[in-house]
């Protein structure tokens, strides 16, 4: 009789302590989704959001921050696809342009990424964050750590770039061709025969293109640009949301508690997170970028058409050896970097500002 009791008391101190273990998952539950994951401030996820405040807002805030860094990335493409043997520099790059084309110059394709980013947001973002919130909903069913939560990021920012490449690749051809028209390969305006060709205007491109290489033409590199930019965006946010964590749990207690931060220290942690994810994901990822920027830009002149993948990877290592693929490497880690830092802040911003009333 004693031996049964015995057990029949066990058995209640094992189902007891199986109720207590499941209580205290369930309220550190509530109080990830109350103060946010690691005691950062909470999230603003896809279900608060008021999507049609989000797009208006988001569409002319991002179309902003791209017009103040465009010129970066008009600086950065030039140096891709230089073929002088010694890699110029930014700012003579810079002064080049200006004395050439004055500022205009370093807005050559603006319009075309600004007409075309409109739809590519809106499927962007909206990947993103659904993806995001499934993925963190999977995590929450399997009890994932937080510090391994970057893995959502980073699902989210690689569906939402692949899905998007649809309409962002026959953008990012034209504009990068738009941007070196004029420029001679060893980097100085001159002889006709070794000038960039380009187009009056991207409707003049689309219709040049499709007349010329037929509708393949505005998928050049295609394929480059999936390796290069899906894996650029997962390793982007998948590092933004890991730096943002590490960070947030080494930030001081009255940093952490939503009752007692503020949103200069939220942003500040933000930013922190964007460079650092600017410069890691920018620096791994130059080496596809300078091969994509190259057989888009170098396929559209006249006998390029039978550029590829490899006779590209050929040419470069050719013409410049291994260090060839890290051309443009700085103003891109910087590119990258600062693009990274404005976006999300303006991005977990325009989020805030969308909130469902």
């Amino acid at each position: 009789l004693d031996e049964s009791t015995n057990r029949r008391t066990r058995a209640r101190a094992r189902r007891g302590s199986r109720a207590r273990h499941r209580a205290k998952r369930r309220n550190a539950r509530a109080m990830a989704s109350a103060r946010g994951a690691s005691g950062m401030p909470r999230e603003v996820d896809w279900e608060r959001l008021d999507k049609r405040k989000f797009f208006i807002t988001g569409v002319g805030v991002f179309s902003g921050v791209t017009m103040a860094l465009y010129p970066l990335s008009v600086i950065k493409t030039r140096q891709m696809v230089s073929a002088h043997a010694t890699q110029a520099r930014m700012t003579d790059i810079a002064r080049e342009v200006m004395r050439e084309r004055g500022v205009r110059g370093f807005y050559r394709g603006f319009g075309t990424i600004v007409v075309g980013a409109i739809p590519i947001r809106v499927v962007y973002l909206s990947t993103l964050e659904a993806v995001k919130a499934y993925t963190n909903a999977v995590f929450d069913a399997w009890d994932v750590p937080v510090m391994y939560r970057g893995a959502a990021d980073a699902a989210g920012g690689a569906t939402a770039s692949l899905v998007s490449q649809a309409l962002a690749v026959p953008v990012d051809v034209i504009s990068t061709r738009q941007m070196v028209q004029g420029m001679r390969r060893g980097g100085a305006v001159g002889a006709e025969d070794a000038v960039f060709v380009g187009y009056r205007n991207g409707f003049d491109a689309v219709r040049t293109i499709v007349a010329k290489e037929g509708v393949r033409g505005l998928y050049r590199g295609f394929g480059v640009s999936v390796a290069t930019l899906v894996p650029g965006s997962a390793l982007w946010w998948g590092f933004y949301g890991t730096y943002k964590r590490a960070l947030w749990q080494v930030a001081p207690e009255d940093w952490r508690d939503e009752a007692t931060t503020s949103d200069a220290k939220v942003i500040a942690v933000q930013a922190a997170s964007g460079v650092c994810a600017g410069m890691s994901s920018g620096f791994l990822t130059t080496p596809l970028d300078v091969v994509k920027t190259r057989l888009q830009v170098l396929s559209g002149q006249p006998g390029g058409e039978t550029n590829n993948l490899s006779s590209t990877v050929s040419t470069i290592y050719r013409e410049h050896g291994a260090l060839g693929f890290f051309r443009g490497v700085r103003p891109r880690m910087v590119s990258v970097s600062i693009w990274g830092t404005v976006m999300v802040n303006v991005y977990e911003i325009t989020k805030r500002m969308a909130i469902k009333e």
